[in-house]
């Protein structure tokens, strides 16, 4: 199963409110297995550069990308993270279980600061229901 639990959302919601606090974090969420928002979302002010439909379908396409990159898990290990530059944000996800935490920052964001602070909000909580 890959349905988080009510205690699990809580606890991912904090820690994507936490690193939405960063400077120049336009948005933090986590994507289940299906490709949908279980948690965080969109920092407080801030408008989104897609429209809701073309969000859903980067929520979609980000997830399976992660399930292609880890047919090379075996040969090369798992996926730390997945980063990608374009000239108007930042995309970094982060594996944590079988869901992602998908974050998006202003272009000129300091991507492994990010991921570092991701790393320490994240790492510590299990989703139990994988």
């Amino acid at each position: 199963m890959s349905d988080a639990t009510v205690e699990d959302i809580k606890k991912l919601d904090i820690a994507c409110k936490n690193l939405s606090n960063e400077n120049k974090i336009r948005h933090v969420g986590v994507i289940n297995n299906l490709g949908k928002l279980i948690a965080g979302g969109f920092k407080a002010g801030t408008s989104p550069l897609l429209d809701s439909d073309k969000i859903a379908m980067t929520y979609m396409q980000m997830q399976l990308d992660f399930k292609m990159r880890q047919e090379f898990d075996e040969a090369l290990g798992p996926i730390d993270y997945i980063a990608s530059r374009r000239k108007k944000q930042l995309i970094i996800s982060v594996p944590i279980g079988n869901n992602l935490v998908l974050i998006s920052a202003e272009p000129d964001a300091d991507d492994k600061e990010i991921i570092k602070k991701a790393e320490e909000l994240f790492d510590d909580i299990t989703i139990s229901t994988i």
